[in-house]
């Protein structure tokens, strides 16, 4: 289940988990081949979906182009909704031969849609390309292992004639009633124009209305109702409501009866804003204590299950932490559903990695499609408190400045609910950051004691100084550490030089008033970029409090004797 909890119960819904047969291309010749109309059975290898094809060791270190093949039965004719929840890097999508999707970005959905596919077997072929080039999000240079594959859950769904397509949630708090508005689109995929029965419900609220969609068109109406005593979502009482939109209407005079459908999501309500040098939830200051997570796995790569994900979230909150970075991606959603359970705080980033001046321009559009993607998929998640628009990007330098303000505008325009940040090196480079006046907190990245010798106490007295009152989380800090090498002199990579590198930068960011919180570099080890992998050893980024199969070091430890009263 690619969620927590079921997104309908009206759909016939079902997954495309399992083995799919699978062929790398790496001269490229898939589509002069026509393999998405051909495929080449008798020379395919059989791989498990959802699953990086990095974590087969047959193909544990192949970057480039592959394709997927499976079939597949309908029982009844009808329109079929296909929902990619995750394929790295690029993707194609063909259904009997014919191209119904494409898709550019690993970590955001896509759907196909096949309209009226007739009874019977029918054949689903995908290209994936995990390669990344000097324009790509990310770029061709970025820090963390390119996992490729389909490593997201496949869904398909029969949907009717007219069906919901997407449901946006927004609202206002007042005291303890909220005003909701749903922004609803519906398609209809038939050929007659419809005027079906919409309703919209919140918790116990609910409220209908009918709207009009033209034969083969879409339309869009936003049902407005209110929310009486509500509770609301706060990390120690994390109170979820389900959201449904519920369509009802008559079916063509030829087919007789009438359709359902509906589309489920939970929201919780909340606000969130910022006060002198703090962050607020529902009004009252949150002290950020967490740390930056990557989608990595020794087993799993990219596509962790459920289980793992569980684990991850135990282990977090274990250590005492209330917050997750989200690095350098939108994670699974399935994951920020349990944050959302769970009551642990997110900040949520997308891939727009080390850009400078020279690729922001070709990044630009990439970066925006991105974050819409990211808005769209996961804007109800009361978990998610800010949008960072990007990570250790040439802050200085004005086209790069531009272009993040442009991000701002989208994000604002779409969702005005959450913070904005941008997770910044310039001023450990030397540089002045011209993003951080339109962030709401200053994210701020920086290895003093580990890359190079500084003080971190006379560090952000300048970032105090040159900013402005605005909340400061040390979203990047830390040391690197080979597991199990502990040495009495606490040398670089031993287990001891990371803890007390840890010790001493969670004490001062505690005991100083400007620094709202932290999330340490990182939660586990994580594979590193080959290009990087003769740089660290066991080729990995070896900063992890735990090691890669979530073993904890001394600087796990030292975390959780500091957050918690264990």
């Amino acid at each position: 289940m690619h969620r927590t909890f079921e997104t309908t119960t009206e759909r016939r819904q079902r997954t495309l988990d399992g083995q799919w047969e699978f062929l790398t291309d790496p001269g490229n010749e898939g589509y002069e081949a026509d393999y998405g109309e051909s495929f080449p059975t008798e020379e395919a290898d059989r791989l498990s979906v959802p699953s990086s094809w990095n974590a087969h060791r047959e193909y544990a270190d192949y970057v480039g182009p592959a394709w997927y093949r499976r079939t597949f039965e309908t029982r009844a004719e009808g329109s079929q909704l296909f929902t990619f929840h995750g394929v790295a890097r690029d993707a194609t999508v063909y259904l009997d031969g014919e191209e119904i999707a494409s898709h550019e970005g690993s970590y955001t959905p896509f759907t196909g849609l096949a309209r009226n596919l007739d009874a019977g077997e029918h054949e689903l072929v995908v290209r994936a390309d995990n390669t990344r080039r000097e324009a790509t999000l990310p770029h061709d240079d970025a820090d963390w292992f390119p996992h490729g594959g389909i490593h997201r859950e496949v869904v398909v769904e029969r949907v009717p004639d007219v069906y919901v397509r997407n449901l946006a949630v927004d609202y206002d708090l007042y005291g303890d009633e909220a005003t909701v508005a749903a922004e609803v689109t519906l398609h209809n995929v038939g050929p007659r124009p419809a005027e079906p029965d919409l309703t919209v419900s919140v918790g116990d609220a609910s409220v209908t209305d009918s709207v009009e969609v033209d034969g083969m068109d879409a339309a869009t109406a936003t049902l407005a109702l209110d929310v009486e005593d509500v509770d609301r979502w706060t990390p120690d009482d994390p109170m979820l409501y389900d959201v449904e939109a519920r369509l009802h209407g008559e079916r063509a005079e030829r087919e007789g009866g009438a359709f359902v459908d509906d589309l489920r999501d939970r929201i919780g309500f909340r606000t969130v804003s910022t006060g002198g040098r703090e962050i607020l939830v529902n009004g009252e200051p949150v002290d950020i204590a967490g740390v930056n997570r990557h989608e990595d796995h020794p087993e799993w790569g990219s596509a962790q299950p459920l289980r793992v994900q569980e684990r991850d979230l135990d282990l977090i909150r274990r250590a005492g932490c209330n917050a997750v970075r989200c690095s350098h991606y939108p994670n699974h959603p399935r994951f920020l559903d349990l944050c959302d359970e769970a009551g642990v705080l997110v900040v949520e980033e997308i891939p727009l990695w080390q850009v400078d001046e020279s690729t922001m321009v070709s990044t630009q559009e990439r970066a925006q499609r991105t974050l819409l993607e990211a808005i769209e998929r996961d804007r109800h998640h009361p978990s998610i408190f800010a949008w960072s628009l990007s990570n250790e990007c040439a802050n200085d330098e004005a086209t790069v400045v531009e272009g993040t303000r442009k991000l701002k505008w989208t994000a604002d325009g779409v969702d005005g609910s959450r913070l904005i940040t941008v997770a910044s090196n310039s001023d450990w480079e030397g540089e002045t950051d011209g993003v951080f006046e339109f962030c709401d907190f200053l994210s701020v990245n920086a290895y003093w004691g580990w890359y190079r010798d500084g003080d971190w106490g006379e560090f952000l007295d300048g970032i105090e100084a040159d900013y402005g009152e605005k909340p400061i989380v040390v979203t990047e800090f830390g040391a690197g550490a080979v597991p199990g090498d502990r040495t009495h002199e606490g040398r670089k990579w031993s287990e001891s030089y990371q803890a007390d590198l840890l010790a001493d930068c969670v004490d001062l960011f505690r005991e100083r008033e400007s620094v709202a919180g932290f999330t340490v570099w990182q939660f586990c080890d994580t594979l590193t970029d080959p290009d990087r992998a003769m740089t660290r050893p066991r080729t990995r980024n070896n900063k992890g409090v735990l090691d890669e199969y979530r073993r904890p070091k001394e600087a796990y430890r030292v975390l959780r004797d500091r957050l918690t009263d264990e």
